[in-house]
């Protein structure tokens, strides 16, 4: 008996998702009998589930009627603006926050220099600065995900951060989940980062992927069956925690050093606009670090490498060096290929709101296994992020 309702249950959780994702994906209000067709569902049936969905406010039925042959058909039209969920990004500089709907359209987006020293309360006054600039109702929130650069706890706490020194040790997640009154999923920055460009950036369509970020430091983060390698204590790819380990000669504690222009990005548009100076230092520095990254490649054996160096349109002098740099290591002629983010400096960001609506999709959308968003969480952003 249990066995079968539970079957039941099921089959009811799976039609609620098949319906809400065929009103999700459209823009406008669909009839029932578009939604069956879309669907393959009878129209009783779709019937039954849209009565659900309308219950429980997910789900509206439109003024208007679709006049054919026969009565008019009624149209119902997914509430995309019935919940909130929110994105941070904390980092060593400023704060980022992203507010999206329940489609993982963006609502609201806000930027904000971080306080010296950094405090668990700029998280919550970048999702009210984000929320006030769009005059957007924090009531509907209904979840929040949180990025951090330093090894971060599965209980939410930093445990290490060479960024953020002042919160290592702190409750970070539950204060944050106290204050707003919401759950909170928390990750590393750069982990997060590689999650989206694996969903919905320049590693979609891969299940493996090594996601390397090249700026004031390099970080390295890995996805594998499409999903964030952790590791036993949480410290895959936290490469820097070896002692002794440079990536390049001139490394001081794991910041890298230029010489021919003051920041990685600065050297690669040189280097874009035919700096030899530049490209010298490009090649010399992927020279140096290569020898870590095929040791990398040989025990992942990834399907592509996404590297974050700056503008996409300014990373091809970096990908071409860093590839035959790659290729001089390895003794095999399988390698996987090296690509520009499609995301950008917003992948943090992008990654911190798609792991809350991954993690807590039943509490978000009142229906089991609903997908997360991730198509319309990345495109609405990665054409201004690049």
């Amino acid at each position: 008996m249990d066995t079968a309702r539970g079957a039941a249950q099921a089959e009811r959780s799976a039609n609620q998702v098949a319906c809400l994702r065929a009103l999700a994906d459209a823009d406008d209000a669909q009839t029932v009998g578009v939604i069956s067709a879309e669907t393959g569902l009878s129209r009783p049936t779709v019937h039954a589930v849209l009565d659900d969905l309308v219950e429980a406010g997910l789900v509206v039925p439109t003024d208007r009627s679709i006049v054919g042959p026969g009565r008019p058909a009624r149209a119902f039209r997914f509430v995309r603006e019935a919940g909130l969920v929110a994105g941070v990004d904390l980092g060593p500089r400023g704060v980022r926050a992203i507010i999206c709907d329940l489609s993982g359209r963006r609502l609201g987006y806000t930027e904000l220099l971080r306080e010296r020293p950094a405090e668990i309360s700029s998280i919550q006054s970048a999702i009210h600065a984000a929320a006030e600039e769009s005059s957007l109702d924090l009531g509907r929130l209904r979840a929040v995900g949180l990025a951090l650069p330093g090894v971060v706890e599965a209980n939410g706490h930093l445990r290490a951060s060479l960024a953020l020194p002042e919160l290592v040790g702190l409750p970070i997640a539950e204060t944050v989940a106290q204050d707003l009154g919401r759950p909170v999923a928390i990750d590393n920055d750069i982990k997060l980062a590689a999650l989206a460009e694996q969903r919905g950036g320049a590693g979609r369509g891969y299940s493996d992927v090594v996601y390397l970020q090249i700026g004031h430091r390099l970080s390295v983060s890995i996805v594998l069956n499409g999903v964030i390698r952790q590791g036993r204590h949480r410290l895959a790819g936290e490469l820097g925690a070896q002692r002794g380990m440079r990536w390049t000669r001139n490394a001081d504690r794991g910041q890298l050093i230029w010489t021919s222009h003051p920041t990685g990005e600065a050297v690669l548009k040189a280097a874009a606009d035919g700096d030899v100076d530049a490209q010298a230092e490009i090649d010399d520095f992927c020279a140096q670090i290569a020898g870590r990254i095929a040791t990398v490649l040989l025990v992942v054996d990834p399907e592509i490498v996404v590297v974050r160096g700056g503008p996409a349109q300014e990373s091809a002098a970096l990908l071409r060096s860093l590839e035959a740099a790659v290729e001089r290591e390895l003794l095999f002629p399988e390698r996987p290929p090296f690509v520009a983010s499609a995301l950008g400096r917003e992948a943090v960001v992008l990654g911190a709101v798609g792991t809350a609506f991954d993690q807590f999709s039943t509490r978000i959308y009142g229906v089991h296994d609903y997908p997360s968003p991730w198509r319309r969480i990345t495109h609405d952003l990665e054409r201004t992020s690049k």
